[in-house]
């Protein structure tokens, strides 16, 4: 085994823990944002294009799903940190 004491396996869990952490924040800041201007969103060139027919609201669902992903990832793993890291009380 490659981690056989204890300190070995908590290391281990948390570079996990930051690594998942560090992903949630990558989807956050490289994720494509749609913009909006006077009160209608822009579609990205990209879209045009290629000839294919756009759908708003497919652009919504999609962009909803990677703010979702990224605050799954983000705020759940930064919660798993603060357990990790905790310190807990010595026994007297």
């Amino acid at each position: 085994m490659l981690f056989t004491s204890t300190t070995g396996r908590r290391k281990l869990l948390g570079g996990f823990l930051w690594g998942i952490f560090g992903m949630g924040l990558a989807v956050q800041a490289f994720a494509p944002r749609l913009k909006i201007a006077n009160n209608a969103f822009i579609i990205p060139p990209a879209f045009i294009s290629e000839g294919q027919v756009v759908l708003p609201a497919e652009l919504v669902k999609k962009e909803r799903r990677l703010q979702l992903l990224s605050g799954l990832l983000t705020v759940g793993w930064a919660l798993g940190l603060a357990f990790y890291y905790r310190r807990r009380p010595r026994a007297p």
